[in-house]
């Protein structure tokens, strides 16, 4: 073949491959482009708002008080040992000065009483005898045994006086120590407390220090009782604590109020219970927020104040703080809207 017919040849080769290049091109389905998501408005957000408004805001202790007596005797056996033989005397039962409240078996003290008064009585008779002799050594002599046996006689009926544990005033039993026959006694224990129904208080006990350090002596209280209103005052506080040695009793000083109440109504009997309202702080015409609208962090105390569709938070100073409100002293005004958390 010429020249001429072998380059004709390779135009006519180099169109049919372009030709099929393109029809190959055809035969697949060109890629479809992703379909775009759909426009969706976004939904505003829904907050719990509240309005800074103003008022009055008032600190208070509320609780639950125990009437209790002022004047309390406990009862122990003293320099006495044995063991107790039978208890007289329940809890919340009323007694009288002398009433014997717990009986130690009187083992040989009853034989020893016995004998000695056996031995004054024979002494009284020897110095009877003596006095017929006219004989003043003699006289002197019994009379001395006498003053023996008059003193013995004395440390016996102690000594059996002493295993009956007996009521040192009038009252109403407020404690029973759960001792039983057979029990030995112990030294320094305290086994029946008696209390003064005429002589009363209430008294108050929380762990919460800082509240109750605000209570001063003097300060009114309002007192319910089986739903009947009346006033008391508070007598003394843990502000105004009365020095003392005893930890226990310096401990419940600590956490207590105790409060008086006038004209010692009947419903306040021993051991019952009265609801208590003391007002410690009042500020009137502050701002207030509830306790859910301020957020702390670091120290940083802030609220996040709503103005139109936007959130910013504000840093506040807060002033007298309560379970139900926080008076707000810097930061925001009257009338904005604050999110609650």
């Amino acid at each position: 073949m010429s020249i001429r017919g072998k380059a004709y040849a390779r135009r006519v080769m180099v169109s049919v491959l372009v030709v099929a290049a393109c029809a190959g091109c055809s035969l697949v389905p060109a890629e479809e482009e992703p379909l775009k998501p759909p426009l969706v408005k976004p939904v505003k957000e829904n907050y719990e708002i509240v309005e800074v408004k103003s008022g009055t805001i008032i600190k208070r202790i509320s609780g639950v008080a125990t009437v209790e007596s002022t004047n309390v005797k406990n009862h122990e056996f003293k320099g006495v040992s044995g063991k107790i033989q039978e208890v007289l005397v329940l809890n919340n039962t009323p007694v009288k000065k002398g009433d014997p409240l717990i009986v130690l078996d009187p083992g040989d003290s009853a034989i020893v009483l016995k004998e000695k008064e056996r031995d004054y009585e024979q002494a009284v008779y020897n110095l009877e005898q003596a006095k017929q002799t006219q004989d003043t050594n003699k006289m002197k002599i019994r009379l001395m045994e006498l003053n023996i046996a008059e003193l013995r006689l004395s440390d016996a009926r102690k000594a059996v006086e002493g295993k009956t544990l007996r009521a040192e005033m009038d009252g109403m039993i407020t404690f029973v120590d759960p001792a039983k026959p057979g029990d030995s006694v112990q030294a320094n224990k305290t086994y029946v407390i008696i209390s003064d129904p005429n002589s009363v208080r209430l008294a108050y006990t929380s762990g919460n220090t800082s509240d109750m350090l605000e209570v001063q002596a003097g300060v009114s209280v309002e007192v319910t009782i089986k739903g009947k209103k009346l006033e008391g005052k508070v007598v003394q506080s843990p502000s105004n604590t009365p020095a003392t040695d005893n930890k226990q009793l310096a401990e419940r000083y600590s956490k207590t109020i105790f409060i008086q109440v006038q004209d010692h109504p009947p419903e306040l009997t021993l051991g019952a219970n009265a609801d208590i309202n003391i007002v410690t702080r009042q500020k009137d015409n502050v701002l207030i927020i509830p306790p859910r609208a301020l957020s702390q962090y670091l120290g940083r105390n802030f609220v996040k104040v709503l103005e139109g569709d936007s959130i910013k938070e504000v840093d506040v100073e807060k002033g007298l703080e309560t379970t139900s409100g926080i008076e707000i002293v810097k930061g925001i005004r009257e009338g904005q809207k604050l999110i609650l958390q």
